[in-house]
């Protein structure tokens, strides 16, 4: 291979041994195979797709469980958008995920950007400006909007003024990226969530044509045919789960290892790449089994595309109460592989309490630079509200240098290449061969270090510190208005005591398995302090998310009015209450 190992020295011998043998002979042969498949959930080449991989597992003989559970979905069909008071024709219009199919017509009017979306840093006064805010009415209109990749909040909030139906300029010279456009995670609504289905038409049309529909709205005004077609319904798709058992322990504990292989169009960076990932890392880790003190399992999912990670919401439900007790961590492999991605920077993120661990990974296999990103609400991270700890979901980047010379715009996948991303142009040429082979190493040695030690090696310390980092800014942000000193001197407290605790495992003070579950429990707690706002078995929504969302609205008492505060007030008194009671008792269990 053309990759070598930046520091080998650092290795354990079975790290070696399986880096070694990870080559991109199956990967390869995977990738050449799902490059004339279409893996669209619910189609036969879906289903074609899970079946090569069943094959090649009991190839390898690793074992595996497939399942066929009912998920909603919502496959795209055709879309067009047609001036009928002139010439005009968009080249390569796309209707999303979930958008209502019909025919409108109806007065274009532009109505500016759709603001920031998941891709988007988190931006404290971005994230709570409302999109639209000085768009009157539109009923009996379309809106145009400039969207580089559709806000869910902006397009509820278009369809909330009665617009008939919504056009989105994307970015993209040639062809929009395929979307969705439902902020329910899973696809699935709860009974009383199914208005959050848009009732409207949606299409995104590229740059060149949603410019000149743009200039014939903004000087004589335009009224345009817009028509989607689209099937919106349960649909039997398979989800395979495969098993590689700790021979030489009994253990209930397990890693997920996780990734769609449905796909836009074949597909092949998003996430054919990590289909061929999982299925490598099954074949060679079944040979170490002997080596590890905890279970691993790897997933292919379904419904990722066009039902808000459907697959993997599914397994998160039908299991909550298993990966609750015994998952010490998830990793989602998507996009890895990309040509010409050399870096971590831009497109990797995890918990806090795995930063050490997922660094030292990259640097030990690559010497690559890596940067934290604080963990988007998206991917199939379907097990946050659960509170597992989660590190991944996409890899290696190209650099930004690079991106910018090449005129790509910022895209959330197919390591930045915006040629690939979500395009028919997701193609076997996008992916490189020695790439992916790195890529796959990075995860293998990081599961690695999960599967194989005593002790679990995540360090809440500084999942504590970040977050009691971000308290601390809303502490400030509140002012007056609130006191958030009741969470600040109990993560206080807590930060004292996972020194102590920390010290102590060094020590070999406390047993293996008093650790382990005391890591798992405070990450039950952490993880869901630091990223969601619902209950442990429910799902927060497909949107962009701030640190410790349950308390981010304290940045809004500056524009509140005082009865407003009134009622943020008594809001964040409850919310503070339950995390508050949770800290206090994973302080109680921390063992002494």
């Amino acid at each position: 291979m053309g990759q070598q190992i930046a520091n080998k020295s650092e290795l354990s011998d079975t790290e070696r041994q399986v880096v070694h043998e990870i080559s991109d002979e199956e990967p390869w042969a995977l990738l050449e195979q799902f490059s004339e498949l279409e893996r669209v959930s619910g189609s036969d080449d879906e289903k074609e797709a899970a079946e090569y991989i069943t094959d090649r597992l009991e190839s390898f003989g690793v074992t595996y469980d497939r399942y066929d559970p009912e998920l909603y979905i919502s496959q795209p069909h055709d879309a067009s958008v047609t001036a009928t008071d002139r010439e005009f024709s968009a080249d390569f219009a796309k209707t999303v995920s979930f958008a209502a199919s019909q025919t409108v017509t109806a007065p274009v009017e532009y109505v500016g950007s759709a603001g920031p979306s998941f891709l988007d840093d988190p931006d404290p006064d971005e994230a709570l400006a409302e999109p639209y805010e000085d768009v009157g009415d539109l009923s009996a209109k379309i809106a145009l909007t400039a969207a580089g990749s559709l806000s869910i909040r902006a397009t509820r909030k278009l369809e909330s003024k009665g617009a008939e139906g919504v056009i989105a300029i994307h970015e993209h010279d040639r062809e929009p990226h395929n979307g969705i456009a439902t902020p329910i995670w899973g696809g699935v609504p709860e009974l009383h969530e199914r208005d959050k289905i848009p009732d409207v038409p949606i299409v995104h049309v590229n740059s060149p044509d949603g410019e000149q529909l743009r200039s014939m709205a903004d000087d004589d005004g335009v009224t345009a045919e817009l028509s989607t077609s689209l099937t919106t319904d349960w649909f039997e798709c398979p989800v395979i789960v495969a098993s590689i058992d700790a021979t030489e322990v009994e253990s209930d504990e397990f890693v997920l290892l996780h990734g769609h292989y449905d796909s836009w169009h074949v597909g092949i960076t998003d996430n054919a790449t990590g289909d061929a990932g999982m299925l490598e890392i099954a074949r060679v880790f079944d040979d170490v089994a002997d080596t590890l003190n905890r279970n691993l399992r790897i997933a292919w999912w379904p419904g990722h595309s066009t039902g808000r990670y459907a697959g993997s919401t599914w397994y998160a439900d039908e299991f909550g109460v298993e990966l609750a007790r015994n998952c010490v961590a998830h990793v989602n492999m998507d996009s890895p592989g990309t040509k010409d991605a050399t870096e971590y920077t831009d497109m990797s993120c995890w918990t806090p309490e795995a930063h050490e661990l997922v660094t030292e990974s990259i640097d030990d296999v690559t010497g690559a630079s890596s940067q934290e990103r604080f963990p988007f609400r998206a991917g199939d991270y379907s097990f946050d509200n659960l509170g597992v700890t989660g590190f991944l979901m996409l890899s290696s980047n190209i650099p930004e240098d690079i991106r910018d010379e090449r005129g790509y715009h910022t895209v959330g996948g197919c390591g930045g290449n915006s040629d690939a991303w979500h395009l028919s142009t997701d193609t076997l040429d996008k992916a490189g061969r020695d790439e992916l082979v790195r890529d796959i190493r990075v995860y293998a040695v990081s599961l690695l270090r999960v599967l194989t030690p005593d002790v679990l090696p995540f360090d809440h310390r500084r999942n504590a510190e970040k977050i009691r980092e971000t308290v601390a800014g809303y502490d400030d942000a509140a002012e007056d208005n609130f006191d958030f000193s009741p969470t600040l001197d109990a993560l206080e407290q807590l930060v004292e005591a996972l020194d102590s605790f920390q010290t102590a495992i060094a020590n070999d003070d406390i047993d293996p398995a008093t650790a382990n579950r005391t890591i798992t429990e405070l990450s039950r707690v952490l993880t869901r302090l630091n990223l969601v706002e619902k209950k442990q078995f429910e799902q927060d929504p497909a949107v962009s998310r701030q640190p410790v969302p349950r308390y981010a609205p304290a940045e809004r008492f500056e524009t509140l009015d005082e009865d407003e505060r009134r009622f943020l007030t008594r809001q964040l008194t409850r919310k503070q209450n339950a995390v508050v009671y949770d800290l206090e008792n994973a302080l109680e269990e921390m063992p002494t």
